[in-house]
């Protein structure tokens, strides 16, 4: 098996293989994002028009967050399959918490619950609450397809082949563009369009990373180690998952709020503006929890990580901050994204609070890898439910007293979310560091 060793061995820098390990996981968060305008072209050309995307986009809302089932199941596949057995384990798993994914899914397109997701949360009826319960059906398919994509890609993030993975997300959006193009050239176009070609897009994709890392699995040795069994991986991925599920939950909550604010329309509009670009940024800068785990702190340079840590998330943060540039704003989001020209101001305002939020997180997701690697997963979940009950808070209090402008207070409560979660993390592993001080076991992830 090709081992980190065998790299160090190669003659390259730690930052080169920190580069060429993060960064095309970076471009894989933030080009993924690419592929849900050009689907949304193809349903928003469907007879029902915008209105025909918004009903997909809120049947898929739902996918996703049942889908968080296994939001931690990446980091548990780098950490656990690690050996023929361990791989074995962690690949039953990934297909059962599937299974219950999707069968919870196909439970809420049914009666009763879809009457109470659709009808009363999202206050849909006649033809669009009909539509929106066949769409979340009808995406059982693809939520499962993202399953069966994680032991693929927990392989190839252990052994540092996140290229491999990145070829295949960036042939599964050539493909959704070019499919995209010639639908709507062709008229083939409404949701039944484009959710089968979102669904055999990302199959191939998932096809493509098991296939690329069959020979990775193929080396894993074939040792008797009982540590990886079922019932430990799932112990190790569930806190992870309900953290997943709570970080889905608050993005849902956002239109609540923003409802009750002065401006509400003013104050979406600029939300969805500002986090349609922010969002990938994060993600990208959320990749550093996969660099920690597959690039050990305590095997390398004190601080090493860190700095590479903080170099991520400042590069990122600058991506984001560009829009403070008068002729940047104005083509974008007076051009591309055809804001009034009096909102300009106001969004170029709210991207400035938030521009920090991909350098906390790189922070936050560096402590996650830190966590992960000492098998704390609670310290994990105790940082989500921290930013889950900090945006409530303060968001309700800036609902309240209105200290700032209605645009701000979407991104104020996230900035002060992330921080809080980061804050958490650190306390909880400092806890950690003085609980192994004074002799308290616990199982570490050993030989990685």
């Amino acid at each position: 098996m090709e081992t980190s060793e065998n790299r160090k061995a190669s003659g390259h820098s730690l930052p080169w293989q920190l580069s060429t390990f993060y960064f095309p996981l970076a471009l894989q968060g933030i080009s993924m994002s690419l592929t849900y305008p050009l689907v949304g072209s193809v349903v928003a050309h469907g007879r029902l028009g915008a209105t025909e995307y918004a009903i997909m986009a809120q049947a898929q809302a739902i996918m996703f967050l049942v889908g968080s089932i296994g939001a931690g199941l990446i980091s548990t596949g780098m950490i656990f399959a690690k050996t023929k057995r361990g791989f074995r384990n962690f690949k039953l798993l990934s297909i059962s918490l599937g299974i219950g994914a999707v069968t919870l899914q196909a439970l809420c397109a049914i009666p009763p619950l879809d009457r109470m997701i659709f009808g009363r949360l999202y206050h849909l009826d006649g033809e669009p609450f009909t539509l929106a319960k066949t769409m979340l059906l009808l995406s059982v398919p693809m939520n499962f397809s993202f399953f069966i994509r994680n032991t693929g890609l927990a392989t190839l993030f252990r052994e540092k082949r996140t290229d491999k993975a990145t070829f295949a997300t960036f042939f599964r959006i050539g493909l959704t563009w070019v499919c995209s193009t010639l639908f709507v050239h062709y008229g083939l176009v409404g949701w039944k369009w484009g959710l089968g070609l979102t669904t055999v897009t990302v199959w191939i994709e998932s096809l493509m990373v098991n296939f690329l890392s069959i020979p990775y699995v193929r080396r894993l040795p074939g040792d008797d180690d009982e540590s990886a069994t079922i019932g430990r991986q799932c112990a190790f991925t569930i806190p992870l998952s309900l953290g997943g599920i709570m970080l889905n939950i608050s993005g849902t909550m956002i239109p609540v709020f923003l409802a009750l604010t002065q401006n509400p329309g003013i104050a979406r509009n600029i939300h969805y503006l500002a986090f349609g670009i922010l969002n990938p940024l994060s993600f990208a800068a959320a990749k550093m929890q996969s660099v920690a785990i597959a690039f050990p702190p305590q095997e390398h340079r004190r601080g090493a990580i860190f700095s590479f840590a903080a170099f991520a998330g400042i590069l990122m943060s600058s991506i984001s901050l560009m829009l403070q540039i008068p002729a940047v704003a104005e083509w974008y989001f007076g051009g591309v994204q055809n804001l009034p020209a009096a909102e300009i101001p106001l969004a170029m305002e709210a991207m400035l609070l938030i521009g920090a939020i991909p350098l906390i997180m790189a922070f936050k997701s560096y402590s996650e890898g830190q966590a992960a690697l000492i098998m704390r997963p609670n310290s994990i979940l105790a940082s989500q439910i921290a930013y889950l009950a900090a945006q409530v808070l303060v968001f309700f209090a800036l609902v309240q007293l209105k200290p700032i402008g209605a645009h701000l207070m979407s991104g104020l409560s996230i900035l002060s979310a992330q921080l809080f979660s980061l804050l958490v993390i650190r306390i909880a592993l400092h806890a950690n560091h003085i609980a192994d001080r004074f002799g308290v076991s616990h199982a570490v992830s050993g030989g990685h």
